[in-house]
């Protein structure tokens, strides 16, 4: 299957609590993989916000296993910056509409 990064859709949930920013659902067309959370972290991301994505996954064993893994790092990094790109976009929609905001201003570059 070649997964075309174009054509996924991301859809965010921004959540702002304590650690947990968002959540990240991905809808490849023929499935989607929910699950892809926004944490808070001790290192910065592309925007320089520490914060990263991290995908679905659970434990056992008492440890953690990814449900959803991308051998190829390219094609990861692809989709991470897509990611980005609308968890940034979806954050600032929320906090404009949170804070009845101009539509025009732009809180997050």
């Amino acid at each position: 299957m070649k997964i075309e990064i174009e054509k996924i859709i991301v859809k965010v949930k921004i959540i702002d609590q304590k650690k947990l920013k968002a959540i990240i659902s991905l809808d490849f067309g023929d499935f989607i993989v929910k699950g892809f959370r926004v944490m808070e972290s001790e290192y910065e991301n592309p925007k320089g916000d520490k914060l990263w994505i991290t995908p679905p996954s659970y434990v056992g064993m008492g440890k953690y296993h990814p449900i959803f893994y991308m051998p190829d790092k390219n094609l990861w990094k692809s989709l991470e910056i897509k990611m980005w790109s609308e968890y940034y976009k979806q954050k600032n929609e929320y906090y404009k509409k949170q804070y009845d905001l101009d539509k025009d201003i732009n809180l997050i570059s």
